[in-house]
């Protein structure tokens, strides 16, 4: 489990203002939940929302607080910084390995960690991403840390929906569903996009959540993969990145060119539906089986040319 303070936010909340308003709300009104639940698809800005949320908390007595008016993190805050440099005693950041479940001593160390460095009366947060990656044995120990009493800890879990979450977890929560708009998603993607102009690769059409977009295109430009190859090498291109670099996120973007490219075809298409449907899922399915199995990558690869040829 890594346990780095993480850097991967926006300074400005796009489009998720609502929930931080509320989220405000029940801090203030002192009813805010021990166990707070955050569920979403990946990438549409629930980390982030967490970070502002923090930021007003530990922000209010310093001159360089947080613009509540504007939604938007002072970085030359006190507190910021702190969570930059990875010396902010207040909150403590978990989250799953790329690829990996949340392993049962990880949720001992946070026990220890609870345990043995008490701030006394201070307030702290345990933020948790990637919950639904807990296993039955990690699940459990947390169970246990969740029973316990404690009046200053509060725990927000993050949901990014890429897992089955365990009901002893869920029903220990009081959950919040995230949910954006194609508009609002649209409004966050033209907002990151101001920032780094040179990573629009795919056009964006509302479907993909605003965070996978960003990284899908950063993927593509980082193993020099131009959008107008076709898809037969766009695919093995990232298949072979997958093999040497482990990042599953390159097996989800290979899944959405090929959904991608195959709904094109079927649109197209007024006769052999069918088919193409059942051969963009023989696709999908391999290529998954590719990453869970550890399969032969030119076996796999030539599966791929086999039934591409046949479109």
């Amino acid at each position: 489990m890594q346990t780095n303070s993480p850097t991967s936010h926006s300074i400005n909340l796009i489009s998720l203002e609502k929930y931080f308003d509320e989220m405000v709300t029940l801090y203030e009104s002192n009813i805010f939940p021990k166990v707070f639940l955050l569920n979403g698809q990946k990438g549409i800005g629930k980390f982030t929302l967490v970070m502002h949320f923090l930021n007003y908390i530990f922000t209010k007595n310093e001159t360089t607080n947080y613009n509540v008016r504007n939604k938007l993190i002072n970085i030359k805050s006190n507190f910021y910084n702190s969570i930059l440099n990875h010396t902010c005693s207040h909150v403590i950041f978990l989250k799953a390995e790329e690829g990996k479940n949340i392993k049962i001593e990880d949720a001992r160390n946070l026990k220890s960690n609870l345990s043995s460095s008490s701030l006394s009366k201070n307030e702290r947060f345990i933020i948790i991403d990637d919950v639904e990656f807990l296993n039955t044995n990690s699940a459990n120990a947390l169970l246990k840390i969740l029973e316990e009493p404690s009046t200053n800890n509060y725990f927000i879990l993050i949901n990014n929906q890429q897992a089955d979450l365990m009901e002893t977890i869920y029903s220990r929560c009081l959950p919040n569903n995230i949910y954006l708009t194609t508009i609002q998603k649209k409004n966050i993607v033209e907002y990151l996009l101001k920032k780094d102009k040179d990573i629009s690769i795919i056009e964006y059409d509302g479907f993909l959540s605003p965070g996978l977009y960003i990284n899908y295109n950063k993927l593509l430009c980082k193993y020099k993969i131009d959008i107008t190859d076709n898809i037969k090498q766009k695919i093995y291109k990232l298949l072979y990145a997958f093999q040497k670099d482990k990042n599953n996120v390159l097996i989800s973007l290979s899944v959405f060119l090929i959904e991608q490219y195959f709904y094109k075809l079927i649109k197209e298409e007024n006769a052999h539906i069918d088919f193409l449907i059942g051969l963009k899922s023989a696709l999908v399915n391999k290529i998954n089986y590719f990453a869970r199995y550890n399969l032969n990558i030119k076996s796999v690869l030539n599966f791929i040319e086999l039934k591409l040829y046949n479109v």
